[in-house]
């Protein structure tokens, strides 16, 4: 079955620039990986800006994490999203939905075919 590619960006700082602690990370990606079967980390941190609702903007620096959703269940992984933001403290948390398809395709040998 296709699923829906989303991607979180998880800063590895709260707003006062203080790490968030590995563990606490750790937790997060658990939870993904038991919701949702797994997920990706897409490369090295990844750097933004974000511009506060007092006007101030906070610099993040964060761990782009890629997940294969069934479409039912992506209010789901967003409802997941605003959870992690308030765990890591902050105002929002950056949530994607992309038009890409996702699916994982099995070697030839396991669907009844010749290599």
């Amino acid at each position: 079955m296709k699923r829906k590619k989303c991607i979180l960006l998880l800063p590895v700082t709260y707003n006062d620039g203080t790490e968030v602690p590995p563990s606490v990370l750790a937790d997060i990606l658990q939870s993904i990986e038991e919701a949702f079967d797994g997920y990706t980390i897409d490369g090295p941190p990844c750097t933004g800006v974000y511009k506060m609702k007092d006007g101030s903007k906070a610099r993040d620096t964060s761990i782009k994490v890629w997940v294969a959703v069934l479409p039912e269940r992506v209010e789901e992984a967003r409802m997941l999203a605003a959870r992690f933001a308030g765990v890591l403290k902050q105002e929002s948390l950056y949530f994607e939905v992309t038009e890409a398809e996702v699916e994982f395709v099995r070697p030839l040998s396991e669907i009844g075919e010749k290599p």
